[in-house]
């Protein structure tokens, strides 16, 4: 049996949200909220927003025997992946087709911003590889009425997520960051990675990095922060490659700090210690304009991989 968590509802209260930086303002604009709905009441009186009340707010569910699910947003529109489009320079993995999975307490990530405003984001859907997928909203918290200023999709590593706003120039851009773990109580079994949306014109987008001569496309903004690779040389011997990713930002762009590490060992002499071959570092900087994101540097990873006359190489993320 279908079951609405929240239908679309237009107010004429003309509120809307303007994206600013973390200490920014929340300015009202003459645009209707995407969606709304009263705050709960508790005793007599609004009380705050639970996961229950931004699911109610932000999904369409349909009930099953084995939970609730959401596919489309409280606008209608279907929570889908878009793929990295196949002309792109470099090929991030592609993860698949995200499936939609039950819906608990646990699928929404709350984050506070001043003057009552709120990053929200749900995991409806997972992919193969076990990332999360779903919508992320900017909403206000009114006196009685909770409003969607903005939305869009997100894909994230789901534990230990952060969600934060930057000002790139005159620009908003969404960082997403998360993890993945085999041993969760194992801190080195874990994986973290970033995404980044725009936000544009009343909605957080999605663009992969463009070049910014050509506007050609390099790659999705996904920034993995650390990734380690072994590749068998024709020799016999072993070349291990590491690659340490940071994300910061200034006024104008968003930086991408690499340093890549790459020593040969030999496997029949495990006491002889590795040969350095190669430590490179790098800065990529990203500009944002309109919905997108250019830069003039490709990412280093790619470059560092050998794609002829070697054998076996293993990803060790």
């Amino acid at each position: 049996m279908s079951r609405r968590l929240r239908g679309l509802r237009l107010g004429s209260t003309a509120i809307s949200l303007v994206l600013a930086a973390c200490g920014g303002t929340a300015k009202p604009v003459a645009t209707p909220p995407l969606c709304e709905m009263p705050l709960p009441m508790e005793g007599g009186a609004p009380r705050p927003m639970r996961a229950g009340d931004w699911m109610r707010l932000l999904l369409v569910g349909d009930s099953r025997h084995d939970g609730v699910f959401a596919l489309t947003t409280c606008t209608g529109e279907r929570i889908e992946h878009t793929p990295l489009p196949a002309d792109c320079e470099v090929q991030t993995p592609d993860p698949g087709v995200a499936e939609p999975v039950a819906l608990t307490e646990a699928s929404v990530v709350e984050r506070l911003l001043p003057d009552n405003r709120r990053l929200i984001w749900i995991m409806t859907h997972r992919f193969p590889n076990g990332d999360g997928f779903g919508p992320i909203a900017a909403v206000v918290v009114g006196k009685r009425t909770a409003y969607v200023g903005s939305l869009g999709f997100l894909r994230l590593r789901p534990t230990r997520v952060d969600l934060s706003l930057w000002n790139i120039g005159p620009k908003s851009v969404l960082v997403g960051e998360g993890e993945s773990c085999t041993d969760p109580k194992q801190v080195t079994t874990c994986r973290r990675a970033a995404n980044l949306l725009v936000y544009d014109k009343g909605r957080f987008h999605a663009p992969p990095i463009r070049r910014t001569d050509s506007g050609e496309c390099i790659d999705a903004p996904w920034v993995e922060y650390k990734r380690e690779a072994d590749l068998t040389l024709e020799n016999g011997w072993n070349r291990h490659m590491k690659i340490v990713a940071t994300l910061g930002h200034d006024q104008r762009y968003v930086v991408i700090t690499e340093q890549v590490e790459v020593a040969d060992t030999d496997p029949e002499h495990p006491d002889i210690p590795p040969r350095d071959l190669r430590r490179i570092d790098t800065e990529r900087f990203v500009h944002v304009e309109g919905p997108r994101f250019y830069t003039r540097q490709p990412p280093l990873w790619p470059r560092i991989i050998p794609t002829e006359g070697k054998t076996q190489v293993r990803d060790l993320h």
